[in-house]
């Protein structure tokens, strides 16, 4: 073989191996790029839901930093580095509430599940990546809906020649279409419309028209999501009956202002004969009136006492071995603090490692008690009951299908801690001192404000499961609990 013939034998495999090696070197070079999906993500109250967000190319997650935010990037909404979620500087607003999708990683997918979604939630996320020194961004919009009541159709009064009709329906998000329909499909236009939202911002809708004589046909009201589409109608059949029966009414009416001004004429009369009889007989009547009131007021303090005050008053002490290490003990074990350093603590099953929770020392599985606490509140703080058997590592939802039953200053509002939604105690002020009332064999947890002298919430007909119930407490920044007697 000539040298010619047998660099030509070596071309072709050295131009394969070069251009592979030109492919590889383009992969490991390429930039990081992460993306969104292409619309909105519309998840309805209440429901999860999933944001979603990939990165390529796929490279080791070993060093892969990861934050969800929205306006700014601190506080955020959720934040992964170091193989791990890391909670401190996380918007309490969703604490307990997020979840990252580690299984994705290795896929390059970073997915954000948010639990409960409220309208609140609404809005634009930013997916950060960040691996080295490269890094990269997309944004996620997140829109909430709620769907409402069916519409509900009333006959108010007879108006202008003709009968006016109204028809409501509450509980939506965004703002529906509220339409009446003739038999043909075709829109008839309304007489008046009110929006209203409550304090959830969910919004009502109301509309009414005037229906005149010889329209004997069935007519339809229709209320419409804007967004999916989903529909809510209300039929009903109007006849010219509903004019005839108008007659005897209005001369029935007549006949009972006739009686009603004899009557007033007859008892004018006799005020003005027997005047002062009269008189001494109002203010006996109101005498009594005034003496029954007094007793059904007594009647239900001592009800309210009955029930609101336990048979028995219980001594709570803390239990350091429950504590997270970021709460302080007092020596007596009787208040906490909250601690920004976390304190070394032996490593016991049944610490709180994430939350800054303690529990009572003593549980309970029988009897009714009550205890007290008083509470210097500069950062959001959560009282009372949960089963022995609730979740301590890791995220944790606090509502009582988790076996919590509490009640708090919790992300700057005092509220009850249901489920599946937070009930917003806004006409009750937050107490300083409150007492927690629990009645085992009944499953009633109560809240009363101490400041006030009054019930604040009842979880009733709860599931403890028969399994032993301990008081529990959490603390968010600078807050100090102190728990009586």
């Amino acid at each position: 073989m000539t040298l010619s013939s047998f660099l030509r034998c070596l071309a072709l495999p050295a131009f394969i191996a070069y251009g592979l090696f030109f492919q590889v070197h383009e992969l490991h070079s390429a930039p990081l790029k992460v993306m969104g999906p292409p619309g909105p993500v519309t998840v309805a109250m209440g429901e999860d839901a999933v944001l979603p967000c990939r990165f390529s190319p796929v490279q080791s997650t070993q060093d892969m930093e990861v934050t969800w935010f929205r306006e700014q990037l601190l506080p955020f909404v959720h934040h992964y580095q170091g193989g791990q979620d890391q909670y401190q500087d996380q918007m309490l607003q969703y604490q307990g509430r997020t979840e990252l999708w580690k299984d994705g990683l290795t896929e390059g997918s970073v997915n954000l599940k948010i639990f409960d979604v409220q309208l609140s939630d609404r809005g634009n996320y930013t997916c950060f990546v960040l691996n080295g020194s490269d890094y990269d961004e997309a944004v996620v919009e997140l829109k909430v809906t709620a769907s409402g009541s069916a519409p509900l159709v009333t006959l108010e009064r007879y108006q202008d020649g003709g009968i006016r009709v109204s028809c409501r329906s509450a509980g939506w998000y965004p703002r529906p279409q509220l339409l009446w329909r003739d038999p043909h499909g075709q829109h008839l236009p309304s007489l008046s419309e009110s929006v209203t939202q409550d304090q959830r911002s969910l919004f009502a809708v109301e509309s009414s028209i005037i229906l005149t004589r010889g329209t004997k046909q069935n007519f339809s009201c229709w209320v419409r999501h804007v967004l999916d589409g989903q529909e809510h109608w209300q039929n009903f059949y109007f006849s010219d009956s509903f004019f005839h029966n108008a007659h005897p009414w209005i001369i029935a009416l007549g006949v009972f202002l006739v009686v009603l001004v004899a009557v007033l004429i007859i008892a004018v009369y006799l005020c003005k004969i027997k005047g002062k009889r009269e008189e001494q007989l109002a203010m006996r009547e109101a005498a009594l009136r005034d003496r029954d009131a007094e007793i059904e007021k007594q009647a239900e303090e001592l009800a309210w006492r009955r029930y609101a005050m336990p048979i028995e008053e219980v001594k709570v002490v803390l239990d350091s071995d429950t504590a997270h290490s970021g709460l302080l003990l007092s020596d007596e074990y009787k208040s906490k603090r909250r601690e920004e350093k976390p304190r070394v603590v032996p490593d016991v099953p049944k610490r709180f490692d994430l939350w800054r929770c303690v529990l009572g020392h003593e549980g309970f599985t029988s009897g009714r008690c009550y205890w007290e606490v008083e509470v210097e509140d500069r950062g959001g703080w959560t009282v009372g009951v949960c089963r022995e058997d609730v979740k301590r590592t890791g995220n944790i939802v606090f509502k009582p299908d988790e076996g919590f039953w509490a009640v708090g200053q919790w992300e700057g509002r005092f509220q009850a801690l249901t489920s599946p939604a937070r009930t917003f105690l806004s006409e009750i002020q937050a107490p300083k001192r409150i007492r927690v009332s629990l009645c085992y064999e009944e499953g009633r947890v109560s809240f009363f404000s101490v400041d006030e002298n009054i019930p604040i919430f009842t979880f009733t007909q709860t599931s403890f499961e028969g399994k032993k119930v301990y008081p529990w407490f959490w603390l968010g920044c600078g807050t100090r609990l102190k728990v009586w007697p």
